[in-house]
């Protein structure tokens, strides 16, 4: 039993040890493969769209109406975390939909 403990440790040893030459590998090949493609792009002037990159909205500009307004004149969106007014109304009683705007 104790040679078939230790090969299983050595093993094991030998798979961290190989992983960690895979790793080393496999960061030194991306960086060849990154260039190589970086220069291929470059030469062929490729494209985003091409590539199969999608362009991003642009979200600059756009006001997101308010959805929920007490009457102090605290206002939220509806997006993101519910902020501190809104939660200390709610746990005293108040309901969300009594701060909802009018459309």
């Amino acid at each position: 039993m104790a040679s078939t403990q230790s090969s299983y440790k050595d093993i094991v040893k030998q798979i961290q040890e190989l992983q960690k030459q895979a790793d080393k590998l496999k960061a030194a090949e991306r960086s060849t493969a990154l260039q190589e493609v970086r220069e291929q792009i470059s030469v062929f002037e490729f494209t985003a769209a091409e590539l199969g990159f999608k362009g991003k909205a642009s979200l600059a500009g756009k006001k997101v109406p308010t959805r929920y307004k007490d009457d102090k004149g605290n206002t939220w969106t509806g997006r993101g975390h519910r902020p501190g007014w809104l939660k200390a109304a709610i746990e005293s009683g108040a309901k969300l939909e009594d701060f909802l705007v009018a459309a």
